[in-house]
């Protein structure tokens, strides 16, 4: 990864309080990336959310369907986190 997880997930967090979306970090990640890396840069951010008084409630799973991983390239499920703020009954 020729930049660190930190920056990445700077980069995503100041997306999301700006709401402006941005280009997909897949290429910035480069080629050696691993899921690891993903889930690290993940895990600072859901540490940012905490410390910043979100609650986290559960998790959420995405890329279930063998269809879908094809499409995308993937050989597994991905899993993220749920805050309550992002939660509906």
């Amino acid at each position: 990864m020729p930049q660190s997880a930190e920056h990445f997930a700077q980069a995503l967090f100041d997306a999301e309080q700006s709401r402006l979306s941005i280009a997909p970090i897949r290429a910035e990640l480069g080629e050696d990336a691993t899921v690891d890396d993903a889930y690290a840069i993940q895990d600072i951010n859901t540490e940012r959310a905490l410390k910043n008084g979100r609650c986290l409630v559960g998790r959420k799973i995405g890329l279930t369907s063998v269809a879908v991983q094809k499409q995308l390239g993937v050989d597994s499920p991905d899993f993220g986190m749920l805050f309550a703020d992002m939660a509906y009954g």
